[in-house]
């Protein structure tokens, strides 16, 4: 077979030269026969007769070579070719139509594909990833990745099954710059992080045997392709350059590769950081032991040792760790989510986003392949009447000796012609759809970031695609154009009969397009129903006429008092402005994509963290009011509510049926785990609001003043409520935030 192969190759790519060879050859065996014929005694006219009559029609011979060869396949392919583009070319208007039929159906379903394929396929690129896993924790439907950086030693220590250990956890970060400061997502790393993972390198070198603990020297970073590109225009004089983060000195040392973005998919990080820099800000984050962070852990097997054995090596080192006096609180707290060690394939990165995403993006695909079959009945509906025009054309090409065989591969021909005419203006249009998603993406509070340029798997994807996609639609059209009786279809005006036939095949092709337009337009109605139910949903707030900006001073040499003291002067030049009804700030806000849970000390309350697990928010005075959030019983936070006096909170109906269920809960009284001595008083109690998204259940929430906290959070939400447009608001909030700070 081989061989076979690498003559059909080699005939083809010298084509030429061997249609000489076979004919030198062919003359070679006429002209010995010829002086051989002439030895007998024959004269050369005679014996070049013979030879000839003998040797044959030399272009059947020529054919009957290349058949041997494989070409004539190729031949008559190219010829099918170029007719069906003269016929295509004749019939600009059934071209056309089926073209962009099929370039809406084709783009759509390589659109959606290129978000699968971001999201759900597509590997990070690092050496030997199918070695890699994540050092996870909990039940087999729950697995867990946080951890703290004691149990990152720990598993460091297990040399014997573990080629490396390593850990990351993402953060943003402040880079100072001759424009100002401009917030950059970062990753926090373990000193061996690349060296691990087999990151690749641009240029310049990543870390392999950093020490967290490291006192002294000078910091060092590692940047991003394309944070390279942005900040310093790709030149080579990179290295060696500093970097101002977080009031911090840094020199980049290297450059990762074009294609890695990191280990979170949706998320692409400009600089990477040894954890020794993290603890100059932080100095008792290796040590601390009384909490657990989103720092994932990951291993490279050791080359011989099996999954199970390692599995069998880290839940050992996971259970004596968690048995300890220090992280007992926790196992105690949540069991289930800490009874052993679990191992996941970190090939593709974090599966935060696969698992949010799965779902819609599976729902997606299958709608765009269901208006992809639709396009194919259309365009196979095209086909059959264009199949009865031509169906003369068709009997002609039978009487003359046309096989059956051939004619339908010519038909096919035309339809995979066609289909992959419109995967070409399918692709163009996929990549202005997926831009378009992305752009969407990237603009919300939390970007989503994703490589979606296209690729071979992309591409590879688009050409099987649109050949099944001709062939689909292309096949019953060329079976019923070609079984015809010749006889009444010569005759004038053709057969009643076949023409019967084909409008059956006609109705049918129709009946499945009604059908499957149905179930994309019933699917529609129901994500419309969805749509409007969400929009019509009583989320416990008013998001009308209100302008939301955030002030962030993480990494900023700012202490506490310093941000009390701009977040007050900011309230109080944003309720000058002109058209404010009200102002507030706060740590979140309902509808947001994150927030901060804490556990409760209520005793008599179920040991589960779940269900102690309350959100908290520090609010300014006036914030129920900003957001128009009904008050159900007692009252608001005053100014009265100051560090000193009663502490006290608000909290919401969800909770407040949860933990005193019948009881009035004012004046109740209960303390945050770990801060038994000091209690809250319960102050009133207000609506419930969605908080992470429409979809997902109020969640219980305690409101707590901003003034009574210890010290204030470098990151703060402010809302501005007014009786104009907000977006007038902009530029004015802008101005007063600058002049605060």
């Amino acid at each position: 077979m081989w061989a076979r192969l690498r003559s059909f190759l080699a005939a083809l790519a010298g084509r030429r030269r061997f249609e000489d060879d076979m004919h030198a050859e062919m003359a070679f065996h006429l002209d010995a026969r010829i002086d051989d014929l002439m030895a007998t005694g024959l004269s050369r006219a005679a014996a070049t007769r013979r030879a000839r009559m003998e040797f044959g029609t030399v272009d059947a011979i020529a054919d009957d070579c290349r058949q041997s060869r494989g070409l004539r396949l190729v031949d008559t392919t190219l010829q099918d070719v170029r007719y069906a583009v003269r016929l295509l070319r004749r019939n600009p208007g059934f071209t056309a139509a089926a073209i962009v039929s099929l370039a809406l159906g084709i783009g759509a379903n390589t659109a959606m594909f290129t978000l699968v394929d971001a999201v759900m396929i597509r590997a990070v690129p690092m050496h030997d990833p199918r070695n890699l896993f994540f050092l996870a924790h909990g039940g087999a439907d729950t697995p867990g990745t946080s951890s703290n950086y004691g149990l990152f030693e720990r598993y460091a220590q297990l040399t014997e099954v573990f080629d490396g250990v390593t850990a990351y956890s993402t953060s943003g970060l402040k880079l100072q710059t001759s424009a100002g400061v401009e917030s950059v997502d970062s990753l926090w790393v373990s000193g061996n992080f690349h060296a691990v993972l087999g990151v690749p390198i641009a240029f310049g070198r990543g870390f392999a045997s950093e020490r967290d603990r490291q006192s002294g020297g000078s910091p060092i970073a590692v940047i991003s392709d394309g944070f390279w590109a942005r900040r310093f225009g790709r030149s080579p004089d990179v290295l060696g350059q500093p970097l101002i983060v977080n009031g911090h000195t840094v020199t980049i040392v290297g450059v990762t590769a074009r294609e890695f973005t990191g280990l979170v998919p949706g998320l692409q990080p400009a600089i990477t950081l040894p954890l020794s820099v993290r603890v100059l800000d932080e100095p008792e984050f290796l040590d601390t032991r009384d909490t657990w962070t989103s720092m994932p852990i990951l291993a490279r097997l050791k080359a011989g040792i099996s999954e199970a054995q390692a599995l069998a090596a880290a839940d050992v080192a996971f259970k004596q760790y968690m048995s300890e006096k220090d992280n007992q609180w926790i196992a105690k707290r949540n069991p289930e989510a800490f009874s052993a060690a679990r191992f996941l394939p970190a090939a593709k990165g974090s599966a935060v986003l696969r698992q949010r995403y799965a779902m819609p993006l599976t729902v997606l695909m299958a709608m765009v392949g269901l208006i992809l079959l639709i396009a194919s009945a259309n365009v196979a509906n095209l086909m059959l009447v264009r199949g009865e025009a031509r169906a003369k054309e068709v009997a002609i090409r039978l009487c003359v000796g046309g096989g059956r065989r051939r004619l339908i591969r010519q038909f096919l021909t035309e339809s995979v012609l066609l289909a992959l005419s419109g995967a070409a203006l399918g692709l163009f249009l996929a990549q202005w759809g997926t831009q378009a998603i992305m752009a969407f993406f990237g603009s919300l509070e939390a970007p989503i970031l994703l490589d979606v340029a296209p690729n071979a798997r992309v591409l590879s994807f688009t050409a099987a695609i649109a050949i099944a996609t001709g062939v689909l639609f292309g096949l019953i059209p060329a079976l019923k154009s070609t079984r015809i009786d010749l006889t009444p279809t010569l005759k004038e005006g053709g057969s009643t009969t076949v023409r019967a036939r084909r409008w059956m095949t006609g109705h049918a092709l129709a009946a499945s397009q009604l059908a499957l337009g149905v179930m994309v337009i019933a699917v529609a109605a129901l994500l419309a129903r969805s749509l409007y139910n969400l929009k019509s949903l009583d989320a416990g707030f008013r998001g009308d006429h209100l302008l939301l900006f955030t002030l962030d001073s993480y990494g900023m040499q700012v202490d506490a008092p310093r941000r009390a003291a701009i977040y007050d002067d900011l309230l109080g030049r944003l309720r000058a402005l002109p058209g404010v009804t009200h102002v507030s700030a706060s740590r979140s806000t309902p509808i947001h994509t994150s927030g901060n849970a804490r556990a409760l000390h209520m005793p008599g309350t179920p040991e589960t963290m779940d269900q102690r697990s309350v959100w908290t928010n520090m609010i300014t005075p006036g914030y129920f009011e900003t957001f128009g959030i009904r008050l159900l019983e007692g009252r608001h936070f005053t100014d009265a509510d100051v560090r000193g006096s009663l502490k006290v909170a608000v909290i919401n109906d969800t909770m407040a049926r949860f933990y005193f269920g019948d009881r009035d809960p004012l004046g109740q009284t209960f303390a945050f785990l770990n801060d038994e001595k000091d209690p809250l008083t319960v102050v009133g109690v207000v609506e419930d609001t969605y908080q992470m998204n429409l979809r997902e259940a109020p969640p219980k929430i305690v409101y707590t003043p901003l003034v009574q906290e210890p010290e204030p959070p470098a990151w703060m939400t402010f809302q501005v409520r007014t009786a104009q447009d907000p977006a007038s608001l902009a530029a004015p909030a802008t101005a007063a935030a600058r002049a605060a700070a």
